[in-house]
């Protein structure tokens, strides 16, 4: 038999501090690995914006910045992809601990897998 799911504004409380550890996970992982300078800072970007951690000068500049590409390099995916994937693996273990919230981790999974879709192609998600 299922459980009941959590009240939204519980459930939303606790999706919003799971964004926040899974993002930082990412950053953590980044961390291990040598990513060039402004793939990096691209990355960092992403994963701050997740969480609300980004001004509106800094948004309006990479949203520029992003304008100006036609296609994401290959090295650029490849990286992005690897955050995606560290974010979608930190989910799926979290989301075996806190069953009571399995509802909030779904809405937060298929989120990275939009962003997956519209940054990288839907040929890109493994």
């Amino acid at each position: 038999m299922l459980e009941p799911d959590k009240p939204d504004l519980d459930q939303r409380k606790e999706v919003d501090q799971v964004r926040i550890k899974m993002v930082q996970y990412a950053m953590d992982q980044m961390d291990k690995i040598y990513i060039p300078n402004k793939i990096r800072k691209q990355l960092e970007f992403d994963l701050r914006a997740q969480v609300n951690q980004t001004s509106l000068k800094d948004f309006i500049k990479e949203i520029k910045h992003t304008a100006k590409q036609k296609e994401l390099p290959d090295d650029v995916k490849g990286f992005r992809a690897a955050v995606y994937r560290q974010e979608r693996n930190y989910l799926g273990r979290i989301s075996q601990q806190e069953r009571e919230y399995r509802h909030g981790f779904l809405v937060l999974y298929r989120e990275i897998l939009i962003a997956e879709v519209i940054f990288l192609g839907d040929e890109e998600i493994d």
